[in-house]
């Protein structure tokens, strides 16, 4: 479908191609500054250079030459100096804008850009046996976002939770349970003891080496101990990695009680994947990943007996340790192959904090060095920390961190209190359904309005804000929305049905009917920026305009019942547009607040 944004752009194309004085070649177009009344230009320099001519003069005689037809979206066409100014048509603009929202529904603003092409988005990645905490957040939530993205771009899009569920961590975790016994309570609970009895065995185990620094120093025989802890989770991890059932009956039990715990949270995140193969799923096809990294030459076998890559100017990196123990870097290898050979995607978006910047440029490195990915697009998408509105980075050791399921809790407390207050007559299970979506959703979208690389904070005032950008104000302006068009319903007048949108003509009407017909453009813009905050200022330039339209324009007390059915069908085309916008970032949008 050409939505009417694009098909107005063509229309300027072919005009100025149709005065056969300038060449489409040279034809580009520009988007006039804020301040300029006109919706594109044509900046005539390069074309009158090549005529010879001044550039104001030029400008001047495509503005002459140029008549709009009665069915185009041109409106005026002016020449100011060297600038060829076009103006969309408003009546035109708004019949057009109107019918593609009410045609498309909850297809409005997608495309198929992706017909026909694979994409796979590794996103949140959380580790077996920790609770999810802010700090997982971010890439769940920008992750679930470009995955709506792409999909309304066309594309066939596999979400991957690549689990952290093996390496030599798992090691200490088990030799924990076995020194201190399994934890006996459930859910999140005993993720805290399990948290905790790595701790402690991690403490333990420092104090050991700490003792063997001290008899270093003083020139005493180094201790022996009873049993080495470190030693006792190097032998824990082996086991695991060799396959020995106990390790592997206790390393099971932790991947069951996260995932159980994780998907708590996914569920209230509307976070759904469609597959989750943990790095244990790639445990045989390490030796063959290792084997072929050294037969290309893309790694090769160091003095110490360990596989290491030097490529690219990148600083040295292990494939494998030389105990015969596997790295993050020998699982990526083989994932990248896997996903490769299973899924023949055209990209693999890695969603993944920006301090593993370097890991991904090493991975991306070597994987082409062993010949493949050649003509895939490989994507890491970084992004900074969680801290505290005073700017204090969360952090398990300085007491501060805050975990996932408390976050969506109070977050869905505070917004309980927003709905007692803006509208205390819902009945418990509305204000109960209101309350999550809105808490839910300030969480969101405080990832998600501003470019992911930048810090967020944790502003409870700030994000349930019902003014300024939050998700709560853009929610606000879509059961604004619905408020007005139930009370439409409710009064007996006339509806928005067979409503004519060429009535519209009131300037804070155009204003936000151009705001609705720019979704099919910020939609791919998102999608090849892989930035959900285009979608986000969308969402809010939108609502802006219509609280602007809201205060100027009455609706359902409108001058005549023609001008009051456009008016509706202009509301009823904002909320749909609204809703489409929220579904691409994750939230929700309900009909009552």
């Amino acid at each position: 479908m050409t939505y009417a944004l694009e098909r107005f752009t063509r229309e300027v194309r072919a005009a100025i191609t149709a005065t056969g004085r300038v060449p489409a070649e040279a034809i580009e177009l520009a988007t006039p500054k804020p301040n300029i009344p006109a919706d594109l230009a044509l900046p005539t320099f390069r074309a009158a250079k090549a005529l010879g001519v001044p550039a104001p003069q030029l400008a001047a005689e495509l503005a002459a030459a140029i008549r709009p037809g009665p069915d185009t979206l041109i409106g005026t066409v002016e020449a100011v100096g060297p600038f060829l100014n076009f103006s969309l048509h408003p009546q035109r603009l708004a019949a057009a804008v109107v019918s593609e929202i009410q045609a498309r529904g909850a297809a409005y603003g997608h495309h198929q850009i992706g017909a026909g092409r694979r994409v796979v988005v590794d996103y949140s990645a959380p580790n077996i046996a920790r609770r999810m905490h802010v700090g997982h957040i971010r890439s769940t939530i920008i992750g679930q976002s470009l995955v709506h993205i792409l999909r309304a771009l066309g594309y066939s899009v596999i979400g991957d939770n690549h689990l952290g569920d093996w390496g030599t961590q798992f090691g200490t975790v088990i030799a924990s349970i076995k020194r201190y016994g399994r934890p006996q309570a459930e859910g999140e609970a005993a993720m805290e003891q399990l948290e905790l009895l790595y701790a402690r065995y991690n403490n333990e185990m420092k104090a050991q080496e700490q003792e063997r620094e001290r008899a270093v120093v003083e020139g005493r025989p180094l201790p022996v101990f009873d049993p080495d802890l470190e030693a006792e989770a190097r032998r824990w991890s082996l086991a695991l990695e060799r396959g020995d059932p106990e390790a592997r009956a206790i390393w099971q039990w932790c991947v069951d009680l996260t995932l159980a715990a994780a998907q708590r949270n996914y569920d209230r995140l509307g976070v759904v994947f469609d597959h989750a193969y943990g790095e244990s799923f790639y445990e045989p096809m390490l030796a063959d990943a290792i084997d072929e990294a050294l037969r290309s030459g893309a790694a090769f076998r160091d003095a110490d007996g360990s596989v290491v890559a030097e490529l690219d100017n990148l600083p040295r990196f292990i494939i494998q340790r030389n105990d015969g123990g596997t790295v993050y870097m020998t699982r990526d290898i083989a994932t990248v192959k896997f996903r490769l050979q299973t899924f023949n995607p055209v990209k693999i978006i890695y969603v993944v904090d920006g301090r593993q910047e370097l890991h991904f440029r090493q991975l991306f490195a070597i994987v082409r060095a062993m010949g493949y990915a050649r003509d895939v697009e490989l994507v890491h998408i970084p992004f900074g920390i969680v801290t505290t509105p005073d700017g204090q980075p969360l952090s398990t050791r300085k007491g501060n961190m805050v975990y996932l399921e408390s976050l969506l809790d109070e977050a869905v407390a505070r917004a309980r209190a927003v709905v007692e207050q803006k509208n205390p007559d819902l009945s418990e299970a509305e204000k109960a359904a209101v309350a999550e979506a809105v808490g839910v959703g300030a969480v969101i979208y405080n990832d998600l309005y501003q470019d992911p690389r930048r810090n967020i904070s944790l502003d409870w005032e700030r994000m349930l804000s019902t003014e300024g950008n939050s998700a709560t104000y853009l929610q606000y302006s879509h059961a604004r929305c619905c408020s007005i068009l139930r009370r439409a319903n409710e009064d007996g007048g006339v509806g928005p049905e067979g409503a004519d949108p060429t009535l519209l003509t009131h300037p804070a009407e155009t204003r936000l009917i151009k705001h609705l017909a720019r979704l099919p453009e910020a939609t791919p813009e998102a999608g090849t920026r892989y930035a959900p905050f285009v979608i986000a200022e969308w969402c809010y330039a939108t609502a802006r305009e219509f609280g602007v339209f809201f205060e100027q324009c009455p609706v359902l007390k409108a001058e005549t019942p023609g001008l009051r059915a456009a008016r509706l069908a202009l509301v009823a085309a904002t909320a749909r547009a609204l809703r489409n916008g929220l579904a691409l970032l994750g939230i929700a949008a309900p009909e009552r607040m």
